[in-house]
């Protein structure tokens, strides 16, 4: 496997509040596309996600920088969504979410599905590779929708989504009974090849995930313990997910 398994040090960032975590990280955003005006970055479509889309598209308007150049990778999509559902779908979730209320031009946007998954490693190294991915985890420790025990050496794939975590997307689609067994995720290999990666976790609900991934041991079952063999993560915590992590 072409991993270089040396751990890394993860910088964390305790934070008061949700509102903290999206006002930093929007201002990373924002640093890297000035630094590098085509940046790739790589975001998620979920709704849990809407209070940083919302600071960006806040921080877009004050702020002389635009995203025509950058690229946007998103990290995941369903696999043969119903069509009443395809508002919820990731490519309808940024355009509401995040495209329309910037200048991302949408000729620069790419989203893995079952069709392109096979290439879509290809696609992003084609841009120069992941400057900045922004990841949430789940609560059983998914990062993307690599599930546990996906291998570190995955690539973009064809992912069965766990029960938990269509549970956990219930409220989008009416009921569990309604979710989408499958998904499409860039891997666990793709992730970790990124330059820079911020991780932003808050709740309740993430308190053992994050607890896992400061023990700083890999293991399989947790995903994002895999993080600790990525190149540079920011973990920007809010105070009420740390209660489990020790000294």
């Amino acid at each position: 496997m072409a991993l270089i398994r040396k751990k890394t040090v993860i910088k964390f960032i305790p934070c008061v509040d949700k509102h903290e975590i999206v006002v930093r990280i929007s201002n990373i955003i924002f640093n890297q596309i000035r630094k590098k005006n085509n940046s790739v970055i790589c975001f998620g479509a979920s709704l849990a996600l809407s209070d940083l889309y919302d600071q960006i598209a806040v921080d877009f308007k004050n702020n002389n920088v635009s995203f025509k150049n950058v690229v946007i990778i998103n990290s995941d999509e369903y696999v043969d969504l119903e069509h009443r559902y395809m508002k919820y779908s990731k490519v309808e979730s940024m355009k509401n979410l995040l495209f329309k209320r910037t200048d991302i031009n949408l000729d620069n946007t790419f989203f893995p599905t079952k069709d392109n998954y096979k290439i879509f490693d290809k696609i992003i190294r084609k841009f120069g590779g992941i400057d900045l991915l922004i990841l949430l985890p789940g609560s059983n420790g998914y990062i993307a929708f690599n599930e546990p025990n996906t291998k570190l050496n995955t690539k973009t794939h064809i992912t069965k989504l766990e029960n938990n975590t269509r549970l956990s997307l219930a409220g989008i689609f009416d009921e569990k009974i309604n979710v989408p067994y499958y998904a499409v995720t860039i891997g666990i290999k793709t992730i970790l090849e990124s330059k820079k990666i911020i991780l932003m976790a808050s709740g309740n609900s993430l308190s053992v995930p994050v607890s896992k991934l400061f023990e700083n041991q890999y293991s399989p079952i947790w995903p994002i313990t895999s993080l600790i063999y990525a190149k540079d993560v920011t973990a920007f915590v809010e105070l009420e997910a740390t209660k489990l992590m020790t000294d």
